[in-house]
This record gives C-alpha cells, structure tokens and sequence, in this order.
C-alpha cells in the first residue's frame, strides 16, 4: 500500500465522517419546522413568536415546493377539494 493509498482512504473517512455528520445534525431542521408549525397554527398573532414563526413556515413551504413540486401541488388540490 502506497502513500497515495492511505491519502485517498483517509479522505474518503474523513467525506463519510462529515456526511454522517451533516446527517445527523439535520433533525434540528425538523425540530424548528414543528415549532414554528405549532406556533403559527396555535400562538396568537400578536405575540413575537407568531412573527419569528411565519418565514420559517414560509421557507419550509418553498423549499418543499422546489423539492417536490407535483406532490406539493396534489396535495394542495386534495386539501382545497375537502373544503
């Protein structure tokens, strides 16, 4: 096994150490989503965490719609149907 061999798995250690990593701190994206979800549905809209909660909320439904847009848009449908 040459140098460049342990070079090339070292860093190939080092990208799955940073991607499980990077994983793993995601849940705190979930955690906000549902705050800010609880807040906006629930929460008064003159208090301050009404108004910090919104572009979260906001956000969270752009970046949904860019990911999955004809799921998205099924599911706005569905919801409009049951009114």
């Amino acid at each position: 096994m040459s140098g460049h061999d342990r070079l090339l798995i070292y860093f190939a250690l080092a990208c799955m150490w940073i991607g499980g990593y990077a994983t793993g701190r995601g849940r705190w994206v979930h955690a906000l989503v549902n705050w800010a979800d609880w807040q906006v549905v629930y929460a008064h809209r003159r208090t301050l965490c009404f108004w910090i909660a919104v572009p979260i909320v906001l956000a969270a439904a752009a970046g949904l719609w860019l990911r999955r847009p004809r799921r998205t848009l099924a599911n706005y449908r569905a919801w409009r149907a049951r009114r």
